[in-house]
């Protein structure tokens, strides 16, 4: 309800045409009525022309100014109105609910149509899931006269098509048939009309009876004080009598209990004693106001707007949202504008299959956006999702679309618009697994076919030519190149074509790459086969050579020999004269060394001689030393240094 302006001003919802002939929805309360998300409760306040039903809706809502409040005779509010932002309230249960407030046209006047103003009262209840009757004084037998417009209820009020179509169909129809026919029809009819009445009570709303101005004391017959419901149960009770007035009354009073199950009566004493400022009562401050008006005006209000008290409208258990709600405004108009009479079941299905089909619409639309996002991932980023992953996508864009047609979808139309939803949920979901497999397809190619390149014919270039390896080894190798491939594919291929797309690949490439190896194969016999053919030539041209050399070789070896024996005997001859040279050497190296240790000798002799000497001069000159020190000193010295011949 936050999410969008509601005027706070009263909107027409249903509007008159000037000669009151037709009814017309207001678009623009249609479309703010239908951004309600939530179930909407809608208050209805009907009741005689100049009974204050604006004015009081002015007081429930806490305004002193809302609706065209008038003095005049005249009708001020004309068709039906929305009175300002509904209200959202969150029930015991969680449920929100909506509370719009619906103010009508009054009953009866100057401009009174009995025929109009019952139209008036059953759109009323059939929009209304709390209907408020804003009546003046108390209930009495006037009062009860003044609600003639309930027991025609039933005529204007249908809960399901009527048997061929009569009450849908022009007087002037019956007057065209045979009495027979006609008599059978009309004892149909009216069994049929008994059963529908029956279950009209069961989808009528509350009935709140508002007396304004009261002024009785409200006490039994015994003078016990009562409360207001038990004063309404008591006033509802068949009066005595077989006059035709006490049997009309009665007859009200039973249509009144039987339409309305759910009833309450609620007395409001006069806002003010002031006959002036009574007709001026929307510029009355609230300090103005009588406090027991007040309290009971806060009463009514707890009693229709309290959480506990609210219940949302509902058709067959299924609480309507603003749309649905909208929706079944329009079908009521429609059926009164042809002259017929609004059918509950048949507007219920209307709605029921046009909410299912809105419903459907907005899950399917919130299923394909969550497939078109996958979709444009998969196509702009050219790769594809697991089929778990896609799985999952789908699971919870099926959930999640599921949840919004839940969220409107409403009644029994429901089960085939969810089938006809899931079938299309699957044809959407059936595109995208085709897309997501093409791209898969073209992605796992793409990554076998590189990994083809890098690792399988990778292995088969490494193949030498003078390679060590056998056939059979280099068969072996190719099959682990295949192994190597398949298992870096597994790591790197995606999407649900991965095992069909390598199947494929395998069977293209598989005998390429062996045509390759036994290419390779070959290549290296005929290499082999050239070398050893090669290495035949050269051994040939080789032993051609030595064949040619050998008789040179020979003589060369005969010259070797011969020089051999000539140096061999010059060595023998050099060897001889080496031999001699070195006994005369070392004859002299004895002899020189003999001289040597004769002249030692001699030198010892010398030596020894010279130190005998030295002795004798120094014993011998040791008087004329004393005499002479100068010469003892110089002989101590060594002598005069003078050399001896």
């Amino acid at each position: 309800m936050d999410s969008f302006i509601f005027p706070e001003a009263a909107v027409p919802l249903i509007e008159v045409s000037s000669d009151r002939e037709r009814l017309e929805v207001n678009e623009e309360a249609a479309a703010l009525l239908s951004k309600v998300e939530c179930a909407v409760c809608p208050v209805c306040v009907v009741g005689l022309y100049r009974s204050g039903k604006s004015s009081l809706l002015n007081f429930l809502n806490g305004r002193q100014r809302g609706f065209a409040v008038g003095p005049s005779v005249s009708r001020c509010t004309r068709g039906v109105w929305v009175y300002g932002k509904p209200t959202v309230q969150r029930l015991a249960d969680g449920t929100e609910v909506a509370t719009v407030l619906l103010d009508t046209e009054g009953i009866g006047g100057l401009e009174a149509d009995a025929q109009y103003d019952t139209r008036i009262f059953a759109l009323s209840a059939l929009l209304a899931a709390s209907l408020v009757y804003n009546s003046l004084g108390s209930i009495d037998e006037n009062a009860i006269s003044q609600l003639s417009f309930v027991a025609q209820l039933s005529k204007h009020v249908r809960f399901k098509e009527p048997l061929e179509s009569v009450a849908v169909a022009p007087m002037s129809t019956e007057e065209t048939l045979p009495p027979s026919r006609l008599a059978r029809r009309s004892s149909s009819v009216e069994l049929d009309n008994e059963e529908d009445a029956a279950r009209l009570g069961g989808f009528m709303p509350s009935f709140t009876w508002v007396l304004r101005d009261f002024s009785l004391e409200l006490v039994d017959a015994t003078g016990e004080a009562i409360t207001a419901d038990e004063y309404l149960e008591a006033s509802l009770r068949p009066q005595r009598g077989y006059e035709a007035s006490v049997l009309e009354r009665n007859r009200l009073r039973h249509m009144l209990a039987s339409f309305f199950p759910r009833r309450a009566c609620h007395a409001l004493v006069r806002p003010v004693h002031d006959e002036a400022k009574l007709q001026q009562i929307d510029e009355v401050q609230p300090s103005e106001l009588r406090p027991e008006f007040s309290r009971g005006v806060d009463e009514l209000r707890d009693a229709l707007f309290a959480p506990e008290n609210i219940r949302p409208k509902t058709i067959n258990g299924t609480p309507l949202r603003g749309r649905a709600y909208v929706e079944l405004v329009r079908k009521y108009v429609d059926a009164m504008n042809r002259g017929g009479v609004p059918v509950i079941s048949s507007a219920w299905d209307h709605v029921s299959r046009l909410e299912c089909r809105a419903a459907a619409d907005d899950a399917l639309a919130t299923f394909g956006t969550a497939v078109a996002d996958a979709k444009h991932r998969i196509r702009s980023q050219k790769t594809p999702l697991e089929a778990d992953a896609l799985e999952a996508l789908f699971s919870a864009a099926k959930d999640a679309s599921l949840a919004v047609f839940r969220k409107r979808a409403i009644g029994d139309n429901s089960d085939d618009a969810r089938a006809d939803l899931v079938a299309k949920i699957k044809a959407q979901a059936d595109d995208l697994a085709n897309e997501n497999h093409r791209v898969s397809d073209r992605y796992c190619e793409d990554v076998a076919a590189k990994l083809y390149v890098g690792v399988v014919w990778a292995s088969l270039a490494t193949i030498e030519a003078d390679g060590p390896e056998t056939p059979a080894d280099l068969a072996t190798s190719l099959a682990a190149s295949w192994a190597e491939h398949r298992r870096r594919y597994a790591t790197t291929a995606r999407g649900p074509a991965k095992d069909k797309a390598l199947l494929k690949f395998a069977h293209e490439k598989w005998p390429e790459a062996a045509h390759e190896l036994v290419r390779r194969i070959e290549a290296r016999h005929d290499s082999d086969a050239q070398r050893e053919h090669d290495r035949l030539l050269k051994l040939k041209a080789d032993l051609a050579e030595y064949e040619g050399t050998k008789e040179a070789r020979a003589k060369m070896l005969e010259d070797a020999q011969q020089t051999l024996v000539t140096t061999q005997l010059d060595k023998a001859r050099a060897e001889a004269r080496c031999s001699a040279v070195s006994k005369q050497l070392e004859d002299a190296r004895a002899k020189e060394k003999k001289t040597r240790a004769n002249l030692e000798r001699k030198v010892g002799d010398l030596e020894l001689e010279l130190e005998r000497l030295r002795n004798q001069i120094a014993s011998s000159s040791a008087p004329s030393a004393r005499r002479h020190p100068e010469q003892v000193e110089l002989v101590g010295k060594g002598g005069c240094k003078c050399t001896i011949a």
